[in-house]
């Protein structure tokens, strides 16, 4: 890298564009990670959730309204399991209105599935953006099932619903044999669940997994981590983040294991955004100009500051409220994205000031 990239490069980004945030992404959702317990029963698919299972996995919930960040008045809740056979899910969907719903069977793939009250469900096996699944089930256990918004394709999805008080629940299996991949511990799926509500008094469409313009948005979806330790998870940040993500890492489970979770993700974040900083530093040795010496320096230690900060809240005995969490991961990777931009766009300038 030339001197003179450098000097023109960080002369202005130094001064300017780490004190406001890269523009990797064009969001901040929260990136949700869903801990995936393995089934040792049999999972019995009749839509009564009695199973052990059940109450071993994490209740999952915070439905919003699809592309907006307000909850959802009317609440759905979660819980994932899988088995080497299946994907397992359990819906419990809040509801005031239970005495106007009048469950509609429909045929096999019939777009009128979407015209009640459904669950929408998306799995990116690989966790690459690309390859992913829709299963839509409704009320009366009818199912739509697609690749992408393709409906030709068609899995040996069981699924059945009951009727309460004022809930309906779902349990749905899928296939991993039809989702083409095999479950393997530690691995991330890309995972969204979303509802379709006809009962208020308006239609009503909210998300796990807050989308953007739509319920297809497999960049935006959830993350199943299967059968993780707390390590696996902290080792998963860039992973998680993949596409630029800049929101906060929103872990659900208990407290004993979030806790654990969030303090190993966070030891392994701050060492990372050390190694970015001492890239910076070393960037900024090859400057001349004065102003941006000092600027650089000035946003080095502002930097170092705050990474002595987080180190305190590390060392605390006390675990931190989750807003603390989530506030420290989400900072800590906008700080490598900042350097990330300087330091690409200088070398950018490098190589346009070697034409």
């Amino acid at each position: 890298m030339t001197q003179l990239a450098v000097h023109g490069l960080l002369a202005v980004l130094i001064t300017i564009s780490l004190t406001v945030p890269a523009c990797h992404a064009d969001d901040e959702y929260a990136i949700r990670v869903y801990p995936c317990a393995y089934a040792y029963e049999t999972v019995t698919i009749d839509g009564l959730l009695e199973e052990g299972i059940w109450t071993r996995a994490p209740e999952t919930t915070g439905f919003t309204w699809y592309s907006k960040a307000e909850p959802a008045d009317v609440q759905t809740s979660l819980r994932w399991a899988y088995d080497n056979t299946h994907l397992y899910i359990a819906v419990t969907c809040d509801e005031p209105s239970m005495s106007r719903l009048t469950p509609v069977s429909q045929p096999r793939d019939a777009h009128a599935v979407f015209q009640g009250e459904t669950i929408e469900l998306f799995v990116d096996p690989d966790h690459d953006h690309g390859r992913y699944y829709q299963i839509a089930v409704n009320a009366a256990a009818s199912i739509y099932d697609s690749r992408g918004t393709d409906p030709a394709w068609s899995a040996d999805v069981k699924a059945a619903t009951r009727l309460g008080a004022d809930t309906w629940t779902m349990e749905v299996a899928i296939p991993w044999a039809d989702l083409q991949t095999e479950p393997k511990a530690g691995a991330i799926v890309g995972v969204n669940a979303c509802r379709d509500r006809y009962l208020g008094p308006d239609k009503q469409w909210s998300n796990w997994s807050r989308t953007k313009g739509g319920f297809h948005d497999p960049a935006r979806f959830g993350h199943l981590v299967l059968s993780p330790s707390t390590e696996m998870i902290a080792g998963l940040e860039a992973e998680l983040r993949m596409g630029g993500r800049r929101g906060p890492i929103d872990i659900d489970g208990s407290d004993g294991f979030v806790n654990a979770a969030y303090r190993a993700l966070s030891s392994n974040a701050i060492a990372a955004t050390d190694q970015w900083i001492d890239r910076l530093e070393q960037a900024g040795k090859a400057e001349t100009g004065r102003a941006t010496q000092e600027a650089l320096a000035d946003r080095i230690k502002a930097y170092r500051a705050e990474l002595a900060g987080f180190r305190q809240t590390l060392a605390g005995e006390a675990a931190p409220e989750r807003s603390v969490w989530t506030g420290m991961t989400a900072r800590l990777g906008d700080i490598r994205l900042e350097i990330d931009r300087v330091l690409w766009e200088a070398r950018l300038e490098g190589l346009l000031a070697e034409i």
